[in-house]
């Protein structure tokens, strides 16, 4: 559990009096059956309000409305030690993810960098550009490179940082937010450009940005209304970018016009 402390120290906070700690259990489970990777096809499903988790190497419960979350973890060969880390985290992304919903926002797979006091929400498909984006970015504030909350607030979008990250990425030095300037679906390319796209096309390319929510049968009228009010309210493109920090020549006025 040491390797969590690091990312997740900074981000401590003392909860209000008014409202309960949330529980969590943890229990290691010497003759849980340890399973090899990609045996479970889709490791979230939802019952009755509760999600359900079932990795390889755990399987647990959260249920918001009890202000409840349990993990069970299977004692995992030696070879596969940095698992029960992983999997503690896992179940605290989609925790996550399900209290920001609750509260409006959702959890999204992007990188959020801040420049000038805008927040830019570079997107896309793991391994389009977003830590390349943020490594660009070496004067910016990076919330996160892949996963930061996005949220309404009195009549705009802010971005907030989150604490999911691992060694190779570019991770928050602590909780930070900014209003959401504009949002770039990533395209590697041989020109720096943007590219108009479709309402239709980029609320797709938007929702499918979301991890967790799909899952649940309950949310895709919930998610859909969601994606289009924050279209309606923030600009969206692509981005055709090169491996360089010319990207910014395009994006940057796009916060300023929303100043």
């Amino acid at each position: 559990m040491a390797r969590l402390q690091q990312p997740y120290r900074p981000f401590q906070v003392v909860a209000p009096a008014a409202a309960p700690p949330p529980h969590l259990t943890i229990q290691l489970c010497p003759n849980y059956p340890f399973r090899p990777a990609g045996s479970r096809a889709d490791p979230v499903t939802f019952c009755h309000g509760t999600a359900r988790i079932a990795t390889p190497t755990c399987e647990g419960t959260i249920d918001l409305e009890r202000g409840q979350a349990r993990l069970a973890l299977a004692e995992a060969p030696a070879t596969c030690a940095t698992r029960t880390a992983s999997d503690v985290e896992y179940m605290l992304r989609v925790a996550c993810a399900l209290l920001a919903f609750r509260a409006g926002g959702v959890l999204f797979h992007g990188a959020g960098i801040v420049r000038h006091g805008r927040a830019y929400l570079f997107f896309g498909h793991s391994g389009s550009g977003k830590t390349t984006a943020a490594r660009l970015s070496p004067d910016d504030l990076v919330l996160n490179d892949d996963l930061v909350v996005v949220m309404p607030h009195n009549g705009a979008w802010m971005v907030h940082a989150t604490p999911f990250t691992n060694p190779t990425q570019v991770g928050a030095t602590g909780p930070a937010a900014a209003p959401l300037g504009a949002m770039l679906r990533l395209v590697k390319s041989q020109r720096v450009a943007i590219e108009p796209v479709g309402a239709g096309r980029m609320l797709a390319e938007v929702l499918a940005s979301i991890p967790v929510l799909p899952s649940n049968p309950e949310y895709p009228g919930r998610l859909l209304e969601w994606g289009q009010q924050l279209l309606q309210q923030v600009p969206a493109y692509r981005l055709h970018f090169l491996r360089d920090a010319s990207f910014w020549q395009v994006v940057e006025p796009l916060g300023a016009r929303e100043a």
